[in-house]
């Protein structure tokens, strides 16, 4: 299960105020792999899918496929000043894939 910190649940419900759109749940899907790993991304939904395992922490409602639901289990969901939203999922370790890659080194 993925959880979220109370800083990044208290950024999301101010997001979701200013944006007028309470009562909605945060969506994470991913949107490419590299080298540091898989790409997220994050969206605002008003419900769940049929499909969707639907979590709650801090507050936040959360959803994510049944896939996704493996991949991210034990991952926190942070938020940092100069970076924005960021997951830590301890499940995936960067690699140094070396030139190919476009110069992750």
């Amino acid at each position: 299960m993925i959880s979220i910190t109370k800083k990044a649940a208290a950024e999301l419900r101010n997001i979701l105020e200013k944006e007028n759109k309470k009562g909605c749940g945060l969506r994470i899907f991913m949107a490419g792999f590299g080298c540091s790993g898989p790409r997220y991304r994050l969206t605002l939904e008003k419900n769940a899918t049929k499909e969707d395992k639907v979590t709650e922490s801090n507050g936040v409602r959360i959803f994510l496929d049944e896939n996704m639901d493996a991949l991210l289990s034990g991952a926190e969901i942070d938020y940092i000043e100069s970076t924005g939203f960021v997951i830590n999922n301890p499940n995936v370790h960067a690699s140094n894939c070396g030139p190919s890659c476009g110069g992750c080194r």
